[in-house]
């Protein structure tokens, strides 16, 4: 089945696609069902989500992140700093004693 449709272009409009139509060897209205049909393709990266690497990868190109992390295991050394660091920060009463206090 084929359809027929009429649009209106202002002079400028017309002029241009004209043009354009000129630099390509192309007939205006081939040109424009071109354009029509590259704009109303779906995109490929909207087929499927991002996985969760992509997604990282696109936020660091982007600059909102700083680094993507590395899935390793952590060294002997970093799990040694995150003990000592969770030792130094868990000193004193836990929150829900003080809250328990406070009333």
């Amino acid at each position: 089945m084929a359809y027929q449709m009429t649009i209106n272009l202002t002079d400028q409009e017309y002029a241009a696609l004209i043009a354009e139509a000129k630099k390509s060897g192309k007939q205006p209205e081939a040109l424009l069902r071109e354009i029509m049909l590259q704009r109303l393709q779906p995109s490929p990266h909207l087929k499927r989500p991002l996985t969760s690497h992509e997604l990282m990868e696109k936020q660091y190109r982007e600059g909102k992140i700083l680094n993507i992390p590395a899935r390793r295991p952590l060294t002997r050394k970093e799990q040694a700093e995150r003990e000592r660091l969770a030792r130094l920060f868990s000193g004193g009463k836990p929150a829900s004693e003080m809250a328990i206090e406070d009333r």
